[in-house]
């Protein structure tokens, strides 16, 4: 039998192997980046200083935005589960 020369990206492969997290897509890596200069470059003629800190101070806010509003999920998530557990538990106890 022949060995067929299957040739797979790094992509594909972490995409097959269950990474579906569309950050680590090489377009979509590249698309993130010129977001982020362009908006770097917007504010940095707009109100001046280094475009360096722009980058890097706009990236600190998405980071810290991103941080407050996953635990806010979570919680919003949490206290949800828990008030289905619980009318289920009373609706189980009153019938």
């Amino acid at each position: 039998m022949h060995k067929k020369n299957v040739v797979i990206m790094k992509t594909a492969r972490e995409i097959h192997n269950g990474n579906k997290n569309r950050l680590n897509l090489p377009l979509h890596k590249w698309l993130g980046w010129s977001v982020w200069l362009i908006l770097s470059g917007f504010c940095w003629s707009m109100y001046g200083g280094r475009l360096l800190a722009w980058f890097i101070g706009l990236w600190l806010a998405k980071e810290l935005m991103t941080g407050v509003f996953r635990f806010v999920w979570g919680c919003l998530i949490a206290m949800l589960s828990f008030a289905i557990i619980v009318g289920i538990i009373i609706w189980l106890l009153i019938s």
